[in-house]
């Protein structure tokens, strides 16, 4: 139910707390209960009941809570930025991005089994994940050779995140929905998915699941 360490790193703050409230220092107890709350809060790690099915491409990321959500579908070309890894020439892409509001699950899942060929860092700032932070913002991406095509998706930072974790490299083997990364005090996640062999099959505004929440179908 938690990302691992997690219940190492509750441990320490829970003997902090109780610590601090016997000694009868109880607004710094209340502090550390508070941090307790907000370390569960944010690195669980919930089970998925992942849908099967031939070419169904699955959400990264959640957005449910809140503005948490699918904000953005739009067209791209191989000329945009970072589409040279996913995109052959000529070729368009529909990139899905799914904002994850500080309250979301921040483990991000794998859309579609295949073997990921590219993965590459790029440093960058932190700015409020809207706007130009595509191109601007802190982000990692990861290429993944389906049956169907390559897929891509690109972890973005935002103001609060400050650490985006991969946990897969070129040549690993992945199904869907495995724990693909996560970004800590996460921000966003774009997929794109090549066309013409794909259909989208969610609209902007509507809440996602990492995992388990159907984003398009490619054949």
């Amino acid at each position: 139910m938690f990302v691992k360490g997690t219940i190492k790193k509750a441990g320490i703050l829970l003997s902090l707390a109780f610590l601090t409230l016997f000694f009868g220092y109880t607004y710094l107890a209340f502090i550390f209960f508070a941090a307790l709350v907000f370390l569960l809060q944010f690195f669980r790690d919930p089970h998925r009941a992942v849908p099967e099915g031939k070419g169904l491409i699955l959400a990264s990321a959640d957005g449910r809570i809140f503005n948490g959500k699918i904000d953005t579908i739009k067209t791209v070309n191989y000329d945009d930025p970072l589409m040279e890894y996913i995109l052959e020439k000529e070729q368009r892409g529909i990139l899905v991005s799914t904002f994850m509001s500080v309250f979301d699950v921040h483990v991000n899942r794998v859309p579609i089994s295949g073997r990921v060929v590219t993965t590459k860092y790029y440093p960058g700032k932190f700015k409020i994940a809207s706007g130009s932070v595509h191109t601007v913002n802190e982000k990692n991406l990861i290429v993944i050779d389906s049956e169907y095509g390559k897929l891509g998706i690109i972890q973005i930072s935002g103001f609060l995140a400050r650490r985006i974790v991969s946990y897969v490299g070129p040549g690993d083997w992945v199904e869907s929905g495995d724990r693909l990364g996560m970004i800590k005090f996460g921000s966003r996640v774009d997929l794109i998915i090549p066309t013409p062999n794909s259909e989208v099959m969610v609209s902007e505004g509507q809440k996602s699941k990492a995992g388990e929440t159907i984003i398009a179908r490619m054949f």
